[in-house]
């Protein structure tokens, strides 16, 4: 029996190295996608700055069109003040050229505002534009060494899927029956025994079961934990090394 325990050894460390594989699989598209939701995040930010600065530059070309009106009427309202000819006609148009003129000073201000805003906003747009190509970059190589990573995985997974199903096909059908049964409840399904203490539950074993587990010769199940164990030093040979076989 001490070969089929070997063997369901064999069977644990396959599919330990399948799961830790198949974990490791399924990350990396999350971590890609993560990648991807920060840079269309900073996409989508760039673009609403764009669209903003364009607003903006279509309100300063409004602004202008409306402050040359605005200082046509004003030249136009001085040329008719020098022209008056009584007091009440010049008071008026007096203030309809304070009014202009206080009009005018206005736009330019904040024409002068938006000028100041515009150029920071293009400094940010900038600098976002940086950030998105090279946030671009990463997602590239990402892309990439996943896409390396993945080929390389599964390679690994089919080189120890076949060694599993070796391994599985060696193994006699009740006792594969039994390790998948207790795989499925337990995760692990075969544990050694040291010094009478089970390493599935580091709870102690009965002396007389730990000296049946010495000898080799059955399939046994820990009383707490109802894992398969064996004796730590089953597959030892005489030097305290695993023997070549049994």
């Amino acid at each position: 029996m001490k070969d089929q325990l070997r063997l369901l050894e064999e069977l644990q460390r396959h599919d330990a190295k399948l799961q830790e594989l198949e974990t490791e699989r399924q990350a990396i598209p999350g971590k890609l996608e993560s990648i991807r939701k920060d840079l269309k995040v900073l996409e989508d930010m760039l673009a609403r700055e764009r669209s903003d600065l364009e607003a903006a530059e279509k309100w300063r070309r409004d602004k202008e069109e409306e402050m040359r009106t605005e200082e046509a009427q004003l030249t136009k309202a001085k040329a008719k003040l020098s022209a008056v000819k009584n007091s009440k006609e010049y008071m008026a148009t007096q203030r309809e050229v304070e009014t202009l003129r206080k009009m005018s000073v206005e736009t330019d201000e904040k024409l002068q505002q938006f000028v100041t805003a515009a150029n920071e906003a293009r400094g940010k747009i900038a600098t976002h534009s940086t950030d998105v190509e090279k946030l671009r970059a990463v997602v590239e190589r990402e892309e990439k060494s996943s896409g390396d990573k993945l080929a390389e995985i599964e390679g690994q997974l089919a080189g120890i899927k076949a060694g599993r199903d070796a391994a599985a096909h060696a193994v006699r059908a009740d006792v594969l029956k039994k390790y998948n049964a207790i795989k499925m409840r337990r995760g692990l399904a075969i544990v050694a025994v040291h010094n009478g203490t089970c390493r599935g539950c580091n709870m102690n074993i009965p002396p007389q079961l730990f000296n049946q587990l010495q000898k080799g010769n059955a399939i046994e199940l820990c009383p707490t934990c109802h894992r398969i164990i064996y004796w730590d030093k089953l597959f030892e040979g005489g030097d305290g090394q695993p023997t070549q076989g049994a």
